[in-house]
């Protein structure tokens, strides 16, 4: 227990240092991007938007993806070991989850085209995602568990890359934007691993663990739609469409 624990306390002062870093290059970068803008113009500020209340709904929704992203990679073999399974099944679901998230992705952008609700996939996407973790509270076939929560999370990253762009007015905000987001949110995302390890650890058993992250995955659905605009934007084409 004191091995791994030190193991995770190295890693989180990694994860540390590399957020720290992070928003320093986004701030040089931000400087850079509205020095170079044209005077003439009028942009607004690039600052983080720390006071903004839809930036915060939107940095916890992705701060939870990451965290069961990561909670997941980091125990889904030993939960389906507990489970009466070899340790080959065990990798191989592993596997599954994180080779389905690229497809995932990719599809995304085809979905979109035909039905624009950035709000309807957010949920369709968690909803799938909900359906592995239950599947696997239950036992249930934990090589299409694994497939569902990995289609879930490969969709709901590649949506939560482009909200930011959606949300906001300019190139600059949307940088701002995007660093709060993914800063702040890989910061609460490497925190998943260890508190699941905890729980298991407290209580012996992954069930109080899987449950948790079911938790975790209504939050984020419900920081989700406190995000995401329920009115219809313009896009850059010119055509209206709901978020």
């Amino acid at each position: 227990m004191q091995t791994w624990l030190n193991s995770w306390q190295g890693a989180l002062a990694v994860w540390g240092i590399l957020g720290i870093i992070a928003v320093g290059v986004w701030a040089l970068l931000l400087r850079r991007i509205k020095h170079g803008t044209d005077s003439g113009t009028n942009h607004s500020s690039g600052k983080i938007p720390w006071g903004n209340t839809k930036a915060w709904f939107l940095t916890l929704s992705f701060g939870l993806l990451a965290m069961l992203f990561y909670a997941v990679t980091a125990w889904l073999p030993p939960m389906i070991q507990s489970m009466g399974y070899s340790k080959w099944y065990a990798a191989n679901a592993l596997t599954i989850f994180a080779v389905v998230q690229i497809p995932a992705g990719l599809l995304m952008r085809s979905l979109l085209k035909k039905v624009t609700s950035r709000l309807l996939w957010l949920i369709v996407a968690s909803l799938v995602e909900l359906a592995g973790f239950i599947m696997i509270m239950f036992a249930i076939q934990p090589w299409i568990a694994a497939m569902l929560i990995g289609l879930g999370a490969g969709t709901l990253f590649s949506l939560n890359l482009l909200l930011p762009i959606d949300m906001t007015g300019n190139p600059q905000e949307a940088a701002s934007w995007a660093a709060m987001t993914q800063s702040v949110g890989y910061v609460i995302g490497a925190a998943g691993p260890l508190i699941l390890g905890w729980i298991h650890d407290t209580t012996h058993s992954f069930s109080a663990a899987i449950i948790g992250m079911i938790i975790v995955n209504l939050l984020m659905m419900g920081f989700q739609y406190l995000a995401v605009s329920k009115k219809p934007m313009k896009q850059a084409d010119g055509i209206v469409r709901n978020a």
